[in-house]
């Protein structure tokens, strides 16, 4: 059996001995935080010095950032937007992809460095924090739109018809308006709220 090249000893069907059950329901002594163990104790272990530097701190850089990325995505958008109405279908599919990669990013900066700081600060003020909470979740939702019509038209295969062609240029028109929404949005309510603590 496998236990016995483990442990080099065989196992048995034998009933627990007193000696070991009463070891068993013996409680264990837990040491005391900070205190030097006994040598019948395992060394105590002590909370990080540095607990507070795993947390998100506030970057002066982060908003201007977000806005550059603002940017960013809004000049990727204008040229697909640009190559749809110069009939360049065929290139549509990689400028998605560029849009879809810098969206993708911010999204990442915005979730890691801006929400988790401000669910931290702002929780104390129930008002500003759901605020933060409806912009979070709001966000949530338009990603998952907006990646699932880049995942649709990923390839130029998905816009070879008129139909389809017609079909992405409403898509991509009703993405356009909530982009440039959730961004004046952002720039004007939730990015004020990001403040040093």
């Amino acid at each position: 059996m496998w236990f016995t090249s483990i442990f080099k000893r065989k196992t048995s069907s034998k009933p627990v001995l007193k000696t070991q059950a009463a070891a068993i329901k013996s409680p264990v002594r837990q040491p005391q935080v900070g205190k030097p163990a006994s040598a019948s104790q395992p060394a105590a272990i002590l909370p990080a010095k540095s607990a507070t530097q795993n947390l998100i701190q506030y970057d002066e850089q982060l908003i201007p950032q977000l806005k550059s990325d603002h940017a960013t995505v809004l000049v990727l958008y204008s040229n697909v937007a640009n190559m749809v109405n110069a009939d360049q279908w065929g290139s549509v599919p990689t400028a998605l992809r560029e849009v879809r990669i810098a969206l993708y990013g911010h999204l990442l900066t915005e979730g890691v460095k801006l929400y988790s700081y401000m669910r931290r600060n702002l929780a104390e003020d129930q008002t500003l924090f759901e605020v933060y909470r409806s912009f979070k979740k709001e966000m949530d939702e338009i990603g998952r739109a907006a990646f699932a019509f880049f995942d649709k038209y990923q390839d130029s295969s998905s816009m070879t018809t008129a139909e389809a062609r017609q079909s992405f240029k409403t898509e991509f028109e009703g993405i356009g308006k909530v982009l440039v929404d959730r961004i004046s949005r952002e720039e004007t309510m939730l990015y004020p709220l990001y403040l040093p603590s």
